[in-house]
């Protein structure tokens, strides 16, 4: 996860996307966003996708915070031609398995599991999905103040950290990132 905070974070255009996306979302209504990399069916996808690797709980879900508009921002801006590409192959095959398949939640669990099986290229269109996904939820006001152990002035470093079921940050999940 930092390997790759570390990649996209390089990327020139990525501080002033983030920047764009937490300011240009915070309280209004995004219901009439005409996406810029999807297309509206891809986007339709990608809503039920990030759905299922964030779903709502006692917090919101990823597409209720908008997420999926900061996937299409970061994915036209900030993406190469070739990832782009994969991208949208990668959906589009993907999709009607997905809405085939008997309990949706285990496929993407599957899907998700493959995808980060050594040498597993052909799943890097989720991978990119995925990180993403995670980075745009939990930079969002609910990801970073309601789903994760939020401090508002944090104080010395702590290189142990105590976890128990009750702590979210550092809890067990069966998704890897």
């Amino acid at each position: 996860m930092i390997r790759s905070l570390g990649i996209i974070g390089g990327h020139v255009l990525f501080p002033s996307v983030l920047s764009s996306f937490v300011s240009g979302c915070r309280g209004r209504d995004m219901s009439g966003y005409t996406p810029v990399f999807f297309t509206e069916k891809e986007f339709a996808a990608i809503k039920e996708l990030i759905d299922i690797i964030i779903p709502a709980t006692t917090t919101a879900s990823a597409s209720v915070v908008n997420t999926h508009i900061f996937l299409d921002q970061v994915f036209k801006q900030c993406l190469d031609d070739k990832m782009q590409a994969k991208i949208h192959v990668g959906i589009n095959e993907f999709m009607p398995l997905l809405a085939s398949a008997a309990d949706k939640h285990a496929f993407v669990s599957e899907t998700d599991k493959q995808s980060f099986e050594k040498d597993n290229k052909s799943l890097s269109w989720y991978r990119a999905v995925k990180k993403y996904t995670l980075i745009g939820y939990f930079t969002s006001a609910e990801g970073s103040t309601k789903a994760s152990s939020y401090v508002k002035i944090p104080d010395e470093y702590k290189a142990d950290i105590r976890a128990d079921e009750h702590t979210l940050n550092y809890a067990n999940t069966s998704l890897h990132f």
